[in-house]
């Protein structure tokens, strides 16, 4: 008997709204996409309205450190002002072209996968949250500036890891294989590929957001299990901390 062919009714039917989510178009992921391109684009506008870079490097080109930080960076000093709205609002931010390319195509992918498990508005608050502990774990191991979505990107691998593991029972051998054995892997391999790249890339971001989907993830309710539908009360509960949050950013953003 092949691992498919012992799957229970109960756990084909979990696989089958699986695949009835990834039917639909990931509009929220698509959405923050949208909008880190969008917010990269701007910066480098600013850059070369300031006279810190041709149009070229509208796309092309790294941003500036003072840029950044205008924009929003995390940054030690900024902290130490009260201006904790910038532990979320450093998630919009990437330095160049590879960066944001890399993490908006890593979004893409992973968001998909985490909007058909949890919906639209509880993979947006997965990974808001993600982004706000990988900020703080960044600011509390002492990382001058820091920017990018990388902290909520390894939020997602986290939450989907733990998730599988988590309820492993109630899962088809085709999911517990998709959030363990394809997935565990490739965050083993990422956090690897960081540690030769201290100083570049800030790996205490990435374990940050990381261990807080990890915490998060098992614990949301999801559209494909039979006993965690998610309810409209709970709905309102996670739009509720995406617009507090988002509103934290924005009000700081005005008061600064």
């Amino acid at each position: 008997m092949t691992p498919e062919e012992a799957d229970t009714p109960g756990t084909r039917r979990v696989y089958r709204r699986f695949l009835t989510g990834l039917g639909f178009t990931p509009w929220v992921t698509l959405t923050v996409v949208l909008f880190l391109v969008v917010v990269h684009l701007a910066t480098g506008a600013w850059d070369v309205a300031h006279h810190r870079g041709g149009w070229l490097d509208l796309v092309i080109g790294d941003r500036s450190d003072r840029t950044l930080t205008a924009f929003g960076a995390r940054t030690r000093w900024a902290l130490r002002r009260h201006q904790a709205w910038r532990l979320l609002a450093y998630g919009g931010l990437h330095g160049g072209l590879l960066h944001v390319g890399m993490n908006t195509l890593a979004l893409g992918g992973l968001g998909r996968i985490a909007e058909s498990v949890y919906g639209g508005r509880r993979f947006l608050a997965l990974l808001l949250l993600s982004t706000l502990g990988g900020g703080a774990a960044s600011w509390l191991a002492g990382v001058g500036l820091s920017v990018g979505i990388s902290g909520g990107v390894f939020g997602l691998m986290g939450a989907l890891v733990a998730y599988g593991l988590w309820h492993r029972a109630a899962l088809p051998h085709a999911l517990r294989e998709l959030f363990g054995r394809r997935l565990a892997p490739w965050v083993l391999v990422n956090l690897a590929l960081g540690l030769p790249l201290a100083g570049v890339v800030d790996n205490a971001c990435h374990l940050g957001g990381l261990v807080t989907g990890a915490i998060i993830g098992p614990f949301l309710a999801d559209h494909i299990l039979d006993n965690r539908r998610p309810s409209v009360r709970g709905d309102w509960l996670v739009l509720g901390i995406n617009v507090g949050l988002i509103a934290w950013v924005v009000v700081g953003e005005i008061a600064r």
